[in-house]
Parts: C-alpha cells; sequence; structure tokens
C-alpha cells in the first residue's frame, strides 16, 4: 500500500473519531465558513433527494456528504490517496471523464471547488471537464464553482470557458449573487450556473 495512503487513512480515521467526540476539525477561512454555513446547506435543501458529485476532495471535505441528508452523494478524486476523504460513492478519476461514470443527465448538482487552476490547468482539459459536466446536469441542475481569481490560478477563468456557455449564470444558493469574493487575501470566489430546462 502506499506510504501516502497509509497517511490518508490514518488522517481520516482520527478525524473520524473526533468528529465522533463532536470536535468537527477543518478550515476556518471564511470561504469555507460561507461554503458551510450557507452555501451547501441551500443547496442541499434544493437538490432534495437528488444526485449531487463533489469534485475534489480532502482530509477538509470528508464530512461534505453529510450536509446532503436526503440526495445521493458522490465524491470524485483524480488521486487515490485521496480516497479515505471521499463518500461512500466514491470515484478514482479525473473530471475529463465524468462521461465515462455519470450517465447524461443524471446528476443535479455538481460541486467543483478548489480544482480550476489546481490541477485542472490545461486549456483543453477544462473545456472537456466543463463540458462533462453539462452533459451530465440534468435540465435544471446546479453548478458550483470555487477558484481563485490570482495568477497562476486564474490562467483560464470561468469567463474563457467555452463549456460553460452551455450553462445559464445562476444566484449561488442562499446569496441573491451569482457571484461572490469569499475570501480577499487569495481572491477565492464562488460562481454558481445552472443547465437550461429543457424546453417542452
Amino acid at each position: 500500500m502506499p506510504a501516502r495512503l497509509k497517511t490518508y487513512r490514518a488522517v481520516a480515521h482520527l478525524l473520524s473519531a473526533l468528529d465522533a467526540l463532536g470536535w468537527r476539525v477543518g478550515y476556518r477561512y471564511g470561504d469555507r465558513q460561507l461554503l458551510e454555513g450557507v452555501i451547501l446547506p441551500s443547496l442541499a435543501a434544493g437538490v432534495g433527494a437528488g444526485h449531487v458529485l463533489l469534485v475534489g476532495c480532502a482530509w477538509y471535505t470528508r464530512d461534505y456528504p453529510e450536509f446532503f441528508t436526503r440526495a445521493r452523494v458522490s465524491t470524485l478524486d483524480v488521486d487515490p490517496a485521496k480516497s479515505p476523504f471521499g463518500g461512500r460513492r466514491h470515484v478514482v478519476a479525473d473530471m475529463t471523464a465524468l462521461e465515462r461514470h455519470f450517465a447524461p443527465a443524471s446528476l443535479d448538482a455538481v460541486i467543483c471547488n478548489g480544482v480550476l487552476g489546481w490541477g485542472l490547468n490545461a486549456p483543453d482539459d477544462i473545456e472537456a471537464a466543463f463540458s462533462a459536466a453539462a452533459t451530465c446536469l440534468r435540465p435544471g441542475g446546479h453548478l458550483l464553482l470555487g477558484w481563485n481569481d490570482i495568477p497562476p490560478y486564474n490562467a483560464v477563468p470561468p469567463e474563457a470557458v467555452m463549456a460553460l456557455e452551455a450553462l445559464h449564470p445562476d444566484t449561488i444558493p442562499g446569496l441573491d449573487q451569482h457571484s461572490v469574493i469569499a475570501l480577499e487575501r487569495n481572491q477565492h470566489c464562488y460562481q454558481a450556473f445552472r443547465k437550461p430546462e429543457t424546453k417542452s
């Protein structure tokens, strides 16, 4: 077993034990507080019993599936060593490969926070990833995007991603705006999009 996977499993076990005691360890930065305190609960209320995909796993996202108590939740990360921080339905894959793992129009929400510019960097890969996300979202489905609007992480900003033109700008769950800078020091921005409803 790779050493990093052993380490992450040990960390996940320790954090689960602390969680069980009511001692949640996480980032206390403003962007995470907004995400965890407002956006995720509001999104969970909106998707109800739908299917939610969380892209990108880390020790501080380990309990994000628990926000969606009624939904079916899947997690995805390209790094196999991050699997201990994924949910019960976890996929080891790159975001560009979404269509190999999720059927078209099968997802009610995709949350992609801290991935664009942090591993998903090449323009062609970015286009492929968000094209796949748009395909896998059901009509009316949500995409929540979190990214840092500072170099070098903003080399391909959302407005330059042609694949996102398949989605409409939407208000961030729990807020009344499409885009918000949630943490000034790294210009961490949340933006929301929605797949257009099918015309009858």
